[in-house]
């Protein structure tokens, strides 16, 4: 998950960070005033952010301005997979919202519907697989920067770059390294 003027310089302009996270200039200028977004100024006194830190706040960040709970999507046709990871993600120790989908075109209803912060993929679906669904999910109006992170029990080199390709944020091997998972989610402690 790196905004688009990350990949080539260490710090971003506000204008840039609003961009990426489809807010206005003074809602990230509000947010550094706040202290929720750190910022570092420059001699001439302007704001600017470094690409770890909006990262950082990024995996916090939500719609709702933080103050929502983290609506999360798991899409996977195995429902072991879906059930386990609904009821490790709706432990009352984390403010979240999950909802499942067990292929790419309830996904693409529930994305419409649930409008989920996060999306948890998975590559190897019955009709439309996991790019398939990734790439679809970034054409979507309004839908470009939801995070989506894949998950597949077969990670391959060429899986792997197949979903960063179509617009993942990362990929995961099945079994989950579940602490990673609550760190990528901002939900570890």
């Amino acid at each position: 998950m790196k905004p688009p003027a990350a990949t080539t310089k260490p710090y971003l302009t506000p204008t840039e960070v609003a961009e990426w996270m489809m807010v206005s200039p003074i809602t990230v200028r509000g947010w550094a005033q706040k202290g929720l977004l750190k910022a570092e100024i420059t001699p001439g006194g302007h704001r600017r952010f470094r690409q770890e830190e909006v990262e950082r706040f990024a995996r916090l960040w939500n719609p709702a301005g933080n103050q929502g709970p983290l609506r999360i999507l798991i899409v996977d046709d195995d429902t072991g997979v879906t059930g386990f990871l609904k009821e490790l993600l709706s432990d009352e120790e984390f403010s979240t919202v999950v909802e499942t989908a067990r292929d790419g075109f309830e996904a693409g209803l529930k994305v419409h519907s649930f409008l989920p912060d996060v999306v948890l993929l998975d590559l190897m679906m019955p009709g439309l697989n996991g790019p398939e669904v990734c790439s679809q999910i970034r054409q979507m109006p309004g839908h470009a920067n939801l995070r989506v992170i894949g998950m597949t029990g077969h990670l391959s080199p060429e899986s792997e770059r197949e979903m960063l390709e179509a617009g993942a944020e990362c990929c995961l091997s099945k079994p989950l390294d579940v602490p990673r998972l609550l760190a990528l989610l901002g939900l570890a402690a």
